[in-house]
């Protein structure tokens, strides 16, 4: 029982560039750090810096739902966040960081 309520607990709740809402919980989180990607290197507000203040936003090509926040840091990496948005809000789908500097799908931020 006390993983379906911890599961439940809300990590953050941030408003994105767009004015979204977008959220993760505590247990969301644990999956994407200890199962999807072991080799992140980034924490929660990197995430929510990402989130709010992007370098660039892009629609995925695969679902027109879910946005790519991409934001460079010191490093040759960038933080990709993965969100969907549903209903004026959104969930954290997933977060890596990649060293690739070609982005598909359509700009959406900054506007040109």
């Amino acid at each position: 029982i006390m993983d379906k309520l911890e599961s439940l607990n809300i990590l953050f709740d941030v408003k994105d560039v767009f004015g979204k809402d977008i959220r993760s919980t505590v247990g969301y989180w644990k999956r994407i750090k200890e199962e999807k990607h072991t080799d992140l290197k980034y924490e929660v507000p990197d995430v929510v810096k990402t989130l709010e203040n992007p370098d660039e936003v892009r629609r995925s090509v695969t679902d027109s739902t879910i946005m790519l926040y991409y934001k460079q840091f010191k490093s040759s990496n960038t933080l990709l966040v993965a969100a969907k948005h549903l209903n004026g809000h959104g969930f954290v789908v997933t977060v890596y960081q990649t060293t690739k500097s070609k982005k598909k799908g359509e700009k959406l931020w900054p506007k040109i």
